[in-house]
């Protein structure tokens, strides 16, 4: 069917997903798709780990069984025919014996040069703040740190990485008078310091940041706060190619809680996320029943505890169990049931952009798997409207346009726009 001629600045943040065919990428780029460049292709994640395999002696079999992914999978994302998610590439990296940024590839730029060292100094220790540091009011501290939080789901990871310091500071010497509150507030401005970690592509440092939120939520008295953390830390362990550790984090966070659901709508909500993120940790190691067993838990639960809406920072209800479940599905290699959900979904007002981001991304990873390769770049596009910072270091998005590049042979001038908004070069 033909897709609608508008372009999707024009398709609010309540309206469905549309088909995103070659109309829609031409009112996108104002550019003739027709207009073909070249675009280095031997890059890709599935090029990288095909070499390395190969370089390794050893077979699809046996990497497959090595990294608890499924062979089937793994030919198609070696063969350009799909996109892997990064808890994907973390297994396989761990697997192969290399760092996941060898898979990712050359191409990554430098991004906000000065962020390396200011996260560092954030996350450097709990115990060590300037002791002539005069303390502000807890309410600043409050209007500071709900402050960041909205930077970091809006991917404003600039403003983010230029407040954290003096914050974390600030939120350390207030933990020692104030107590509980300002650990709770530690541990969200450590949730940002992961975020920007994780999206610059740096593992050691968001793994640095995961620890230090699991100090201060445990030091916050809040069970259901280190239950998200726990979510957090899941994921961080999942992309270094810990998926069975991540399960088993989030099994022990849900049993820990598991006593609260029934009676705190927020129990549940936070439980909800605990089986979301499972269940695209179990898709990634292509077991398939669990995965929908978790996704569907959530769902169940999102049917009891209200509204669609944040909590614990987190996005809580049923469009953000599709997102999920969209991931899951390509993850699984059911694009057909990937696409179904992501042609469902709509937008609520004031949904996280970060979380939009990812959605489409996954989608156009839906759509290359199904060979749909003009939708896919349409998705990416959607992708970068709705989050541009967080595309452009975004190490998925790289992966996603390489991918894009295989299945195309030629890039189109649409294809090459988005490369050189991602920072790739030929």
């Amino acid at each position: 069917m033909a897709s609608p001629a508008v372009s999707p600045t024009e398709w609010g943040m309540t309206q469905t997903l549309r088909p995103c065919g070659d109309l829609n990428v031409r009112c996108l780029f104002g550019t003739n798709t027709s207009t073909v460049v070249a675009m280095h292709e031997g890059d890709s994640v599935g090029a990288n780990v095909k070499r390395i395999r190969n370089q390794r002696g050893m077979t699809q079999g046996q990497l497959a069984r090595a990294a608890t992914v499924g062979r089937a999978h793994l030919s198609q994302v070696e063969n350009g025919h799909a996109a892997a998610s990064t808890v994907w590439i973390g297994a396989v990296a761990t697997a192969l014996g290399v760092d996941a940024a060898v898979l990712y590839g050359k191409d990554q730029p430098e991004q906000l040069l000065d962020v390396l060292p200011v996260l560092r100094r954030a996350l450097a220790a709990t115990d060590l703040m300037d002791p002539d540091l005069e303390p502000q009011p807890i309410e600043q501290l409050r209007a500071q740190s709900a402050q960041v939080a909205r930077w970091r789901k809006d991917t404003a990871y600039g403003k983010v990485i230029g407040a954290l310091p003096d914050l974390v500071d600030q939120l350390l010497i207030s933990g020692n008078g104030v107590g509980e509150p300002a650990y709770a507030m530690l541990t969200d401005a450590y949730r940002a310091a992961n975020t920007v970690a994780h999206k610059l592509g740096y593992s050691d440092l968001s793994l640095t940041a995961t620890e230090r939120m699991e100090w201060a939520a445990t030091r916050s008295g809040d069970p259901l706060l280190l239950a998200t953390t726990h979510y957090v830390k899941a994921a961080t362990l999942s992309r270094v190619g810990a998926p069975k550790q991540a399960l088993r984090l989030l099994n022990r966070a849900m049993a820990d809680i598991e006593s609260l659901v029934d009676e705190d709508a927020t129990a549940a909500a936070v439980y909800s996320i605990l089986h979301m993120r499972a269940g695209t940790i179990a898709a990634a190691m292509g077991d398939a029943d669990t995965s929908r067993s978790h996704l569907a838990e959530a769902a169940q639960l999102a049917r009891h505890f209200g509204p669609e809406r944040i909590v614990y920072d987190t996005p809580v209800g049923s469009t953000n169990i599709a997102l999920y479940q969209v991931c899951a599905e390509v993850d699984l290699g059911e694009a057909g049931k990937a696409l179904e959900v992501a042609k469902a979904t709509r937008f609520p007002d004031r949904f996280p952009k970060e979380r939009k981001g990812y959605f489409w991304l996954d989608t156009a990873r839906a759509y290359l798997l199904a060979g749909e390769v003009d939708e896919a770049i349409g998705a990416l596009y959607e992708s970068r409207l709705a989050a541009p910072e967080h595309f452009r270091s975004s190490s998925s998005a790289k992966n996603i346009i390489k991918t894009a590049a295989v299945q195309q042979r030629r890039a189109s001038e649409s294809l090459r726009s988005l490369s050189n908004y991602a920072g790739l070069r030929d």
